[in-house]
């Protein structure tokens, strides 16, 4: 299977050649590999074979008991989560149980009813969302991304954009991309939903350059805050990615925190206000925009 994987092509001859087997032997094993759902296609005529298809099927491997585990319970971990390159979550559960023993899948089904994450239904643990299943756009985005960063992004309003792609998040349920316009010279982030159709740009990106233009297009922060140690704790539980703390003590129990607040963009002063209430009133504020500040007194005030 191994030999297969890593190949392109190849053909029956190849196989007796390789493993000094005979030809109804080869077929034999071609056989009993198909029907372990090895993807093979075949191809008639002087110059034809065998080919895997691109999904391919990988080789076996073992794992131990609390490996096994691991693997289950950071599967469970994801649910609801639009995890990328899924297709069928029960499918892949039922492949982790197979290849248990009956003990450790007795141990495996008490996991699933022991244990509870942040996206497990209440009513229900084995309910799934329609969050649970990610836009086909998100592989396609992320198999481009890892051939080459430099896209165009066509937009469900038409437009299109020649970016880099910095990285991709999920915040809220919703999976976000953040890109370098390289003809505005700006960062931009764009929710997946937005995007319409993903190409390679072929054309060649000098990575110093780019880098020099990252730097030159960053702007200064706008939101400076002291955090204590109740704020501390509550950013690591939840804030956007890229985002760094600058401890003030060797215990990392207060900690600046600098960042910058598009301020024209309503939904980003919303969501900025919420998380800024949610970090709790452990925070000293330095630097604030007005815009800002005006949106947390309004949500302050509704409990009044």
């Amino acid at each position: 299977m191994r030999y297969i994987n890593n190949r392109q092509r190849f053909t029956i001859s190849d196989l007796m050649a390789e493993f000094d087997i005979s030809r109804s032997t080869a077929n034999r094993d071609l056989a009993d590999i198909q029907e372990l759902g090895m993807p093979l296609i075949s191809h008639v005529g002087a110059a034809g074979g065998f080919t895997v298809m691109r999904n391919q099927l990988l080789p076996a491997v073992q794992f131990n008991t609390d490996e096994l585990k691991a693997l289950f319970v950071s599967f469970m971990a994801t649910t609801n989560t639009q995890l990328p390159f899924l297709q069928n979550r029960q499918t892949m559960t039922e492949k982790l149980l197979a290849i248990a023993s009956q003990a450790q899948q007795d141990d495996l089904v008490q996991l699933k009813q022991l244990l509870r994450f942040e996206n497990t239904n209440p009513a229900n643990a084995d309910l799934l969302e329609l969050t649970d299943l990610a836009s086909p756009l998100l592989k396609t985005l992320i198999n481009a991304s890892i051939a080459s960063r430099h896209l165009t992004l066509t937009l469900t309003t038409g437009q299109t954009h020649d970016v880099y792609i910095q990285y991709l998040y999920n915040q809220d349920a919703q999976w976000q991309v953040m890109t370098f316009d390289l003809t505005q010279q700006q960062s931009h982030v764009w929710s997946l939903t937005s995007i319409h159709a993903v190409a390679i740009n072929e054309a060649p990106l000098d990575m110093t350059v780019v880098e020099q233009q990252l730097t030159a297009a960053q702007p200064q922060p706008n939101l400076v805050l002291q955090l204590g140690p109740h704020a501390v704790q509550q950013f690591k539980r939840l804030h956007r990615p890229n985002r760094l703390l600058q401890y003030l003590d060797p215990f990392q129990q207060t900690a600046r925190f600098q960042d910058y607040v598009a301020v024209d963009d309503a939904s980003v002063l919303a969501q900025t206000a919420d998380w800024l209430l949610f970090l709790g009133p452990d925070v000293q504020p330095i630097q604030v925009p007005s815009a800002l500040t005006t949106i947390i007194k309004t949500r302050l005030q509704q409990w009044s």
